[in-house]
């Protein structure tokens, strides 16, 4: 190889090394708004996500079924990851009721049962209701029955979500 073949080799090898570092600087100091995310858990709340993608953005309009996610805080503060995810499953205006342990939205059944109600040391009483889903806030669920979501903890406010998910694999 020659001596100027030998230095362009160089010099491609410092222009890639300063992209990275820009790259590696932007995500970790600027907060990049696409981050890939992986479910670490045995037990996963989305059973079919293992890897996805988080595009950081506002969630002025949220359709029925798209994954949200959202740093973790108040009833899901011993969450150790960076990001909770889960599916908008009830929208604003959406009339949610939990009866019986049945959860339906605008009468359509979502999920049946409350199985993680003795880890919240609540009655199951507690958890029915009948009631419009306020604005600004969204029922979120896991597609895992035991996922720990909206039917324990409450809405999800708008203002919390980050971004959306879109699975990859």
């Amino acid at each position: 190889m020659s001596e100027q073949a030998r230095k362009k080799d160089q010099i491609k090898v410092i222009w890639l090394s300063l992209l990275v570092a820009l790259l590696a600087m932007n995500y970790y100091w600027f907060k990049s708004p696409i981050t890939i995310a992986f479910d670490p858990n045995d037990e996963k709340c989305l059973e079919d996500v293992h890897l996805s993608v988080l595009i950081k953005n506002s969630a002025a309009s949220v359709e029925r079924g798209q994954m949200l996610f959202w740093e973790p805080n108040g009833p899901l503060g011993y969450i150790k990851q960076a990001y909770v995810m889960k599916v908008a499953a009830g929208l604003p205006g959406d009339r949610l009721q939990i009866k019986d342990q049945t959860v339906s939205i605008n009468g359509k059944i979502v999920a049946i049962g409350l199985p993680l109600v003795d880890t919240t040391k609540v009655p199951l009483k507690a958890f029915e209701r009948d009631e419009v889903i306020p604005a600004g806030h969204v029922f979120m669920m896991g597609t895992n029955p035991m996922s720990y979501d909206s039917r324990y903890w409450g809405y999800l406010s708008l203002k919390e979500v980050v971004g959306r998910g879109y699975k990859i694999l």
